[in-house]
């Protein structure tokens, strides 16, 4: 019955991939942005997008909802899937929507390789596809069209150089992790193992566990960590905002005062960005879902058009702390 519902459910996905326009302008002429000329109008133009777990975070929430509105005004035909994070659910979204008459896919990878043989079919089919937010493994890079989206291992290491600057070079922290396999979790991982290691060998990690994108799962991490260490937690490093808003409750819970134990994150969510004016949160990085998106979709438009595109194309992620945070605008994610 699960099965069935599936393949319902992508029946239906296709269906409206090959429906009428999204928009009703037909954007006959080409966007600023193009850099040439359409092959065909806009609202001709169809294209497939599945993103990672829309009902994660407040990060993929907001890329997926600018997903839904930017096509929409552009007027392309498009769909916007959420595979709810299941890498099965996904590939079977990649094959059947590349098995349609579709202009490009947009794909932020669920994981680094067992999408890969869905994705070198949408290539062979003369589809190309866009990797977004996230890369697939090496050995897939050869089917992918492009590639856009933040500079994790930038971001890593942005987040051990706020880490280690707010405890002064020494101390003993606990790191909270993203999804084991996913390429964003292993990079932002490796990337503050390497950057700690050869620049700050005084910061001691007393523990790494999952927490898998989710605040609440965060918290309850970060809970058994004060019960495992107490008082020797130094500092947290937390793969993204929506973990380290998880920790800064388990903090609180436990009667630690703002700024007692140092959280740095990467792409700082608005709460997070109410926090560190609170004082709880020591470091982060920009990083907008709304560009994101935005970029993903630009890319997939101009390959369509044949327009040539760079390999990778990235979005900036400056440092965020609680010295510059006026300058940012608070994320409305």
């Amino acid at each position: 019955m699960k099965s069935m519902i599936k393949s319902i459910k992508l029946a239906v996905a296709s269906a409206a991939l090959l429906a009428s326009a999204t928009g009703v302008a037909m954007a006959q002429d080409a966007p600023d942005w193009l850099g040439g000329e359409l092959k065909k109008p806009l609202a001709e133009t169809r294209i497939g997008i599945t993103v990672l777990y829309p009902g994660s975070n407040a990060y993929q929430a907001k890329y997926a909802e600018t997903a839904e509105s930017y096509t929409k005004e552009l007027g392309i035909q498009a769909i916007v899937l959420d595979p709810q994070g299941d890498p099965a659910t996904q590939f079977d979204q990649i094959q059947d929507m590349s098995s349609q008459p579709i202009d490009a896919l947009v794909v932020w990878p669920t994981s680094q390789n067992a999408l890969i043989p869905a994705i070198r079919q949408a290539s062979r089919n003369g589809i190309p596809v866009i990797t977004s937010n996230s890369p697939i493994g090496e050995a897939g890079r050869r089917y992918i069209a492009g590639h856009t989206g933040p500079d994790d291992c930038a971001q890593a290491e942005q987040s051990a150089e706020m880490l280690a600057e707010s405890l002064g070079g020494e101390g003993d922290i606990v790191v909270v992790e993203g999804t084991p396999g996913y390429t964003v979790s292993i990079l932002r991982k490796n990337c503050f193992l390497d950057k700690m290691a050869d620049s700050y060998p005084d910061i001691n990690i007393l523990a790494s566990q999952t927490a898998e994108w989710n605040r609440e799962k965060a918290q309850t991490v970060m809970e058994t960590f004060l019960t495992q260490f107490g008082d020797e937690i130094d500092g947290v490093y937390a793969f993204d905002d929506g973990m380290g808003l998880g920790v800064i409750s388990a903090l609180q819970g436990a009667g630690k005062a703002p700024g007692e134990v140092k959280v740095v994150t990467c792409n700082q969510f608005g709460e997070g960005w109410d926090a560190m004016k609170e004082g709880w949160h020591s470091g982060s990085n920009k990083q907008s879902p709304v560009d994101d998106a935005i970029l993903a979709i630009q890319t997939a438009i101009k390959i369509a058009n044949g327009i040539e595109v760079p390999s990778l194309q990235g979005i900036e992620t400056p440092k965020v702390t609680p010295d510059n945070v006026d300058e940012f605008e608070r994320p409305s994610w």
